[in-house]
């Protein structure tokens, strides 16, 4: 079966986009032996259109070409969720089109006109700020794919128009829940179980993202010096790089425990399996699917009585490190961020309470050398107060 064409074999310039529909079609054509149909009766002379399918469904046939060319530079989970993005796009614009509010659905043809009245369409649905500004991201990357420009037209002539990301910092999982976490690892007496409960502990104990916890291998743990490392992070294909965490003292008795019961369980039923938290399915490399995760937690939520997301446990991770002393700079660090801007807009920052603290000990605290320092002294014989030690000394 012949494949799509590379990234780089086609022309994405605007004066080439008809050129591109032209090769699209007939790659569909070879793709899935479709049969060219005529926009005229059978007979009478006319332009031909393509592929049906390609035909009725121009957008998504971009769409499908440009995930194509970003399958191993993007994560699966993110191919699939564009995927997910652009079949509820290309709805919308056939709604706008019967509508009378779009004139073309056909990613070759969309104009500025057309963006900005799915913005307001968006707008009307109820979209929440965040959703439109990744819809907004992934029309316009789809467009240059395409060679149109139309989004950036758009946004050029009505900026005002388009939406704006409202940054919101989530509250980390609460204490009570927290320590219902770790109290009920201790009472865990079987297998699927106790796997949940060492995820969720090695989640709130290292920060570790989804990713990274599915992925990870026993051999990235370190158990003497009660340390991780990650191989499998956020942009692995591309920015982002291996590293090593440690692991909070209050999940250690769990993690030993589950280290040595998943021994046995491997020896016995797949002795080749190499994952950190094995799927003893029928999956040859042995590591949970991404959708898995959420049925382990959830064995953890009915036992412990609350509901939280896994990536709430990242959060966790980071404020208590900072509530415990440690820095915004090695926090950021163990939580694979480039600067400390992202760490503290979107996970942990010092608390209000911890600032005070902070504060009231610094000014109980020496400042400056001796010989700077004022010193106030009594004199008897003039009934006067005097301060010295103002003028440092030269």
């Amino acid at each position: 079966m012949s494949s799509s064409p590379a990234l780089g074999s086609f022309n994405t310039r605007p004066e080439n986009v008809f050129a591109g529909q032209k090769e699209e079609r007939q790659y569909a054509a070879r793709k899935g032996g479709g049969i060219w149909h005529s926009v005229v009766e059978r007979g009478r002379p006319g332009r031909r259109r393509g592929v049906l399918a390609v035909s009725r469904h121009p957008f998504m046939a971009w769409a499908k070409r440009y995930l194509e060319s970003v399958q191993g530079h993007f994560a699966e989970a993110t191919v699939k969720e564009l995927e997910r993005r652009y079949r509820r796009m290309a709805k919308d614009f056939e709604i706008l089109r019967g509508m009378g509010r779009m004139g073309a659905t056909s990613l070759g043809k969309i104009t500025k006109e057309d963006v900005m009245e799915y913005i307001r369409f968006m707008r009307e649905k109820g979209l929440s700020p965040s959703g439109m500004v990744h819809n907004v991201a992934a029309l316009n990357s789809l467009a240059l794919f395409a060679g149109n420009t139309a989004v950036e037209k758009a946004r050029q002539k009505n900026k005002a128009l388009f939406p704006r990301r409202i940054t919101i910092r989530y509250d980390p999982i609460g204490e009570d829940s927290t320590a219902r976490i770790f109290a009920a690892a201790e009472r865990v007496n079987d297998w699927r179980r106790l796997e949940a409960f060492a995820l969720v502990i090695m989640a709130l104990c290292t920060g570790l993202r989804p990713k990274e916890l599915r992925l990870a291998s026993i051999k990235d743990l370190d158990l003497e010096r009660w340390i991780i490392r990650t191989v499998h992070v956020k942009g692995e294909a591309s920015y982002g790089q291996p590293r090593r965490i440690p692991i909070r003292p209050e999940g250690r008795a769990t993690i030993e425990r589950y280290v040595r019961v998943r021994k046995a369980i491997v020896e016995g039923m797949a002795p080749l399996n190499d994952a950190l938290f094995p799927a003893m399915g029928d999956k040859e490399d042995g590591y949970f699917a991404a959708n898995s995760l959420s049925q382990l937690k959830k064995l953890v939520e009915d036992d412990i009585g609350a509901r939280f997301e896994l990536r709430a446990c990242r959060r966790t991770f980071g404020q208590c490190c900072i509530d415990r002393g440690a820095s915004i700079e090695a926090v950021s660090k163990a939580l694979g961020h480039a600067t400390t801007k992202t760490t503290e807009t979107y996970y942990c920052r010092k608390t209000e309470d911890a600032a005070i603290r902070e504060l009231q000990a610094s000014w109980n605290a020496p400042v400056g050398s001796e010989a700077l320092r004022p010193k106030i002294e009594f004199q008897p014989d003039v009934g006067k107060v005097r301060a010295s030690g103002f003028e440092p000394e030269f």
